[in-house]
């Protein structure tokens, strides 16, 4: 093999891309080109004589992994990749447990969505005769995650709880579990804790996986949590050839068990490893990174480092204060406006906020001004009523003793099933220990009018729709029941207004042809696929931006624009008002000591701010509107550990929003881009 996958590497990423043996810490500061590293990495490795198959490389999202398998596939040049595996963490504690069913012969499981946990946690909770009053659903799911993913058990719980509601919520847990076990389900944490409890009990099964994965390479090793940790390390066993790609200083997701102190453990937990940091960036402008090094530099805990840029100095972070929040998303909107009509383009712009309910007034502002904007992380594709309803079928017939599909699609489209029928179904169920589905084929001959009629329809349905998923695919089977059910017809009736109606027949639309694209590949698959993650839906990559990206930091993460507008940096909103309240309660337990949210805040800051390339802008306004009520606001004291010699006032240059035909010439220029012109 060329040694292509060397060129161009700077002397740190070639030190990360050449070290293969034993445990390694890269420490990938924002844009330095971790993912170069990662592949170039696993191109060296075969080149060495490593085989595929004792490659194993995870990282967490079903996005990154497709990247990550693009850019190997390029490095290798057609290379037969046979038996590597590129995947998420979750993917991956799927196969094995996939594996291990296979192995054992026993029942194969599948995965209960979120909104699948919801439900489960709502019937836990009831039958623990715990009201909505005393423990909302939504926290004792949360919970639960919590605990799980910190493989702490029902019993574990219970003692770990302190206070009323999650004392609750430690009870659901357990009925929670049996939920899960009676219906042959398991939830997105079990991908990552039942792995765990194989590694952790059958020595024989760790010994072979251990054995099986020679080299393992792992992304974003700032966000994996407590369980995850512990697989890697089983995974690594004496041989220790673990890589972690990672940046403690964009650890952001403290809240669902990430945490920047692994990384900084890395050599305690495996004595002898080796760091390297990357600091050149190879994103952003030397004055952005220079405001954005001031600021990291608060944190207390974490790895020494200091981002540089070859790209120049640029100019420096744009500061705007507003009088009141209306003013300041008016100068975002202008700003905006101003940029476009200069030639920026859509895809260029973004606008970066801590909190979802900042978004709202940003879209009236966008909207005055007729400037078109797309809002990144809006409700999930398989959150839908008719992605839900279509998958239920699918589901049933998967797995038959999946109550919740069962109890979801039986009247749906109506067919004279109620709730008598379903109690009937559901005694017969319980006397012979098995699902409802098989309950309802138990009781159908005793039912009768349409009821019975109702059933056997239903039943009839399941019948075809499994015959023809095996003879012509999924594609035909989605086809066939569409057909059937006479679904879209439903639609038209359950659906008054017009634009909805379309939007609902497009979301079928794309059911569909991403069942055709499946083909013969199987139901479990492809129900694994959806499952497993919705950032499968994309957009086709020639499809035109449809505007300015507007987005929370979070969902910021691994994105970059070259321009960034960061808005509301204000004291309880950035940091966040939960999180000041946090730090108060901390210094008076201990004095002078800096919390770890404060610094988690601070991080995600920080990743805002690298999120740009050339323009940064920074705002926040002097009164805020909050419930009627105008608040006096602060300016976020992260603001002030920048400092004011790294960053400029903003010209306050902003037009008057446009006349009616101002607007319409502007409108009808904006819809000529969108078309093509400033694709």
């Amino acid at each position: 093999m060329a040694e292509t996958h060397r060129e161009g590497l700077n002397p740190q990423q070639l030190a990360a891309v050449l070290k293969t043996r034993g445990p390694l810490l890269v420490l990938a500061g924002a844009g330095t080109g971790k993912t170069r590293v990662v592949t170039s990495r696993i191109a060296e490795l075969l080149e060495q004589g490593a085989r595929p198959r004792e490659i194993l490389a995870v990282t967490f999202t079903n996005q990154a992994a497709r990247e990550m398998k693009e850019r190997v596939r390029a490095v290798l040049r057609g290379r037969d990749l046979d038996g590597m595996i590129i995947s998420t963490f979750h993917s991956f504690g799927l196969r094995l447990l996939r594996e291990r069913q296979r192995a054992s012969g026993s029942d194969v499981l599948e995965i209960a969505d979120a909104a699948d946990q919801m439900e489960l946690t709502t019937d836990a909770l009831r039958e623990c005769g715990l009201r909505r009053e005393v423990v909302h659903p939504r926290f004792a799911r949360f919970k639960i995650s919590l605990w799980k993913n910190a493989a702490i058990m029902p019993d574990a719980a219970l003692e770990d709880a302190d206070d009323e509601e999650s004392e609750g919520a430690a009870r659901a847990f357990e009925r929670y579990e049996d939920l899960l076990a009676r219906r042959r389900l398991v939830d997105f944490d079990d991908l990552i804790l039942k792995p765990l409890h194989l590694l952790d009990s059958d020595p024989k099964f760790r010994g072979q996986m251990q054995e099986r994965f020679g080299w393992i390479l792992v992304d974003e090793y700032q966000d994996t949590n407590a369980c995850q940790a512990r697989i890697l390390k089983h995974l690594a066993g004496e041989k220790r050839n673990l890589c972690v790609v990672g940046d403690d200083d964009q650890s952001i997701y403290g809240w669902r068990g990430a945490d920047a102190e692994r990384i900084l453990a890395f050599k305690k937990d495996f004595p002898g490893a080796q760091l390297i940091a990357l600091e050149q960036n190879y994103r952003s402008t030397g004055a952005i990174l220079d405001a954005a090094n001031a600021l990291i530099l608060n944190n207390t805990r974490r790895q020494e480092k200091r981002l540089w840029s070859a790209a120049g100095a640029g100019t420096k972070p744009q500061l705007y204060r507003a009088e009141d929040d209306k003013d300041e998303m008016d100068f975002v909107a202008s700003r905006i406006q101003k940029l476009l009509k200069a030639g920026q383009k859509f895809e260029d712009l973004s606008v970066l906020f801590r909190a979802n309910s900042q978004c709202r007034p940003l879209e009236l502002a966008l909207r005055e001004r007729q400037i078109p904007y797309q809002i990144v992380g809006t409700r999930s594709f398989f959150d839908r009523r008719e992605v839900r309803d279509l998958l239920g079928y699918f589901r049933l017939l998967a797995n038959p003793r999946d109550d919740s599909a069962f109890l979801r699609v039986v009247n749906t489209p109506a067919r004279g099933i109620g709730r008598g029928t379903v109690e009937k179904a559901s005694g017969a169920a319980a006397a012979a220990h098995t699902g409802l589905l098989d309950g309802l084929r138990a009781e159908s001959a005793n039912l009768t009018g349409t009821a019975r009629e109702g059933a056997r329809e239903f039943l009839a349905l399941l019948d075809s729709l499994q015959a023809t998923l095996a003879e012509r695919g999924m594609g035909a089977a989605f086809d066939h029941l569409l057909e059937q059910t006479g679904y879209r017809h439903h639609l038209k009736m359950v659906t008054e207004d017009a634009r909805e109606l379309l939007q609902r027949d497009q979301v079928v639309d794309d059911l569909v042809e991403m069942a055709r694209g499946h083909g013969m590949g199987g139901l479990g698959p492809f129900l694994d696929s959806l499952a497993l993650g919705d950032d499968d839906i994309r957009k086709p990559k020639d499809e035109k931006p449809r505007g300015v990206t507007l987005l929370t930091m979070h969902a910021a993460k691994g994105l970059e624009f070259p321009v960034v507008f960061l808005i509301g940096l204000e004291e309880g909103l950035l940091p966040h008002g939960r999180t000041v309240v946090e730090e108060e309660e901390a210094l008076e337990e201990n004095p002078g000591r800096t919390s770890n949210a404060i610094e988690e805040e601070r991080r995600l800051f920080y990743v805002g701010m690298t999120r740009a390339r050339r323009t940064l802008y920074l705002s926040w306004a002097a009164t805020r509107c909050r419930r009627g009520r105008t608040d006096l606001r602060e300016p976020s004291r992260f603001l002030a550990e920048v400092g004011d010699d790294l960053v400029e006032t903003a010209e306050d240059d902003r037009s008057e929003p446009l006349d009616s035909a101002g607007a319409k010439s502007w409108a009808e220029s904006i819809r000529q881009r969108l078309k093509g012109g400033n694709a």
